[in-house]
């Protein structure tokens, strides 16, 4: 998640890289080619192919990484 503004948030990936998807559907990255951008369209995909369910079907679980957290969401 990423506050863009007090009353905006959005979901996305980053890394060296950044792309998020915003409330409103808008896909925002740093450029182009980006790897993160390409990462969230591929869960945007998966979440498509899966049927768009509801944020309210999944579990959030923090998983501690090598250099912080990641969240993992299961169905």
């Amino acid at each position: 998640m990423a506050g863009l503004s007090p009353d905006l948030w959005a979901i996305g990936h980053s890394t060296t890289t950044a792309a998020v998807i915003q409330q409103d559907g808008t896909i925002l990255a740093e450029a182009p080619d980006s790897p993160s951008l390409t990462v969230l369209l591929d869960w945007l995909k998966q979440w498509e192919e899966a049927g768009s369910p509801a944020p309210a079907t999944y579990t959030p679980a923090l998983v501690r990484t090598g250099d912080g957290w990641d969240l993992r969401l299961s169905r």
